[in-house]
């Protein structure tokens, strides 16, 4: 979602109402092992994984204002496990999802019901609620079948929270790990500042940020497995996508690569990207229409390549 006036009475309400941040966690549903406890002996080649900029289920609008019920948002959350079981999705990652408690959208723990609804073995969810406050908690979370470990959360800015509030909007990066089969598979998620201008500073500054630590994690597990979404807020023609993909980390898909996402109802805009390390082929890369956010979905399958 792009910079608007929108996002501007987001910063000036949450500065007056909130914590700095809610949790970064795994939350483990219906007694599903943890972690460590988990010893996955199955050979998995290919995964099948989506990507959702979900705009809190509240609909294509900017209107800040535009509140939904809590019917309104188990009945979209519902659309959305029945979407995601249908096509047999192993983990997907999503932007703009309201936390339990936000009046907006009904009280709602969106990223848990949805898991919910999905039932076993969608038994992992990584709750990153990066806006937290008395009347409204949101941020990103991932669903998946595999076990997961929360490795790190990013606030751009230098973590310091005042300085992300003010420049960056509350966006940040999250690192976590899933156990898929015998091999560890590194995802990072990503929302990267929605000013119009492509090169503007801030947005500059965190996708070297971002850059950064990838760097550094790479040399020292250079044979990762690495899967890299989220709503980027820059095209595949941006100087900041070619500088992500300079140091060759990260490649993007074969074929469909800047598929547009934004606005939903008629995109003009590729922001929403997946990319992966060079021992994962991203295949089958495709957009999905969810009809209660201004920006389209993307599937794909991930097979690694070793």
């Amino acid at each position: 979602m792009y910079f608007s006036r929108r996002n501007l009475l987001q910063g000036l309400l949450s500065l007056s109402l909130t914590s700095c941040l809610g949790s970064f966690e795994v939350v483990r549903l219906r007694d599903a092992p943890g972690y460590d406890a988990s010893h996955p002996d199955e050979e998995i080649k290919k995964i099948n994984f989506a990507h959702l900029n979900a705009a809190d289920l509240r609909g294509n609008t900017p209107n800040i204002f535009k509140f939904i019920s809590e019917e309104e948002a188990l009945f979209r959350a519902n659309w959305l496990a029945d979407f995601f079981l249908d096509h047999k999705i192993d983990a997907i990652n999503f932007n703009e999802v309201d936390y339990a408690g936000t009046v907006k959208t009904g009280g709602l723990d969106q990223p848990k019901v949805i898991a919910e609804f999905m039932g076993r073995p969608y038994d992992y969810v990584v709750f990153d609620q990066y806006m937290k406050s008395p009347l409204w908690t949101t941020g990103n979370a991932m669903i998946s079948r595999f076990p997961i470990k929360a490795v790190h959360r990013h606030l751009y800015g230098n973590d310091d929270c005042l300085d992300n509030r003010l420049d960056h909007f509350f966006k940040d990066f999250i690192h976590v790990e899933l156990k898929v089969g015998g091999r560890k598979l590194q995802v990072f998620y990503v929302h990267l500042d929605d000013g119009e201008r492509e090169y503007e500073f801030s947005k500059k500054e965190e996708i070297r940020e971002l850059i950064t630590y990838l760097r550094e994690f790479v040399e020292k597990e250079p044979q990762s497995y690495i899967v890299a979404a989220g709503d980027f807020n820059f095209s595949r023609r941006s100087r900041l996508m070619k500088e992500l993909l300079a140091d060759g980390i990260l490649h993007p898909p074969a074929a469909n690569f800047g598929l547009k996402t934004y606005p939903s109802d008629n995109p003009t805009k590729d922001i929403d990207h997946i990319l992966a390390s060079h021992n994962i082929a991203i295949n089958d890369y495709r957009t999905f229409h969810f009809p209660w956010s201004d920006h389209l979905g993307l599937l794909c399958e991930l097979e690694f390549m070793d």
